[in-house]
This record gives C-alpha cells, sequence and structure tokens, in this order.
C-alpha cells in the first residue's frame, strides 16, 4: 500500500485516521478554523472572551468553556480564520 504525499512532501493520512495535534498547538477551537465565512477571523467573533490570568490575557472560545483548562491547550489564535460557528458581535 503507497501513501500519498502532498506538495510539501507530507505523507497525507488516509480518511478515518486519528488526527494528531503537536504539542502546545491550540486545541480550543469550537470547530476547525477555515470553516466559517471568508474574511472572518475568531477576533471578530462574539465568543471570544479575553480571560486574565495574573498578568497575562488569554484568548479563548466562549463555545467550549467546559472544557476550558487553566493552560494554553484551550487558547485560541484572534487571527486565525473563523470556523463554522462564527457569529458576528
Amino acid at each position: 500500500m503507497s501513501t500519498a504525499i502532498d506538495l510539501f512532501g507530507v505523507p497525507i493520512p488516509e480518511a478515518g485516521a486519528p488526527v494528531v495535534v503537536k504539542p502546545g498547538q491550540p486545541k480550543g477551537f469550537a470547530r476547525p478554523p477555515g470553516t466559517g465565512p471568508y474574511g472572518e477571523t475568531c477576533g471578530t467573533c462574539v465568543y471570544i472572551r479575553h480571560v486574565r490570568g495574573g498578568a497575562n490575557v488569554y484568548k479563548k472560545c466562549a463555545l467550549i468553556q467546559h472544557r476550558w483548562t487553566h493552560g494554553p491547550g484551550t487558547d485560541i489564535k484572534s487571527k486565525s480564520p473563523a470556523c463554522e460557528l462564527w457569529e458576528a458581535p
């Protein structure tokens, strides 16, 4: 069985294969970034929250508040493309 390779030489996972998330990669998105309206970002969504933690401020998605941790694992990036659940403020 041959493995498909993308334009950058990275193997393409087979359908149904588990998605591997790199350590430190934000996992706080409610849906995959880029599935929402063109030109919108997480930072322009009504669900973005700025959570204070000491002297720092962390960006989180309110739609998955039940999964928030006290670490970077559930942070989001405000410049990420919007997901399908994006709503205007």
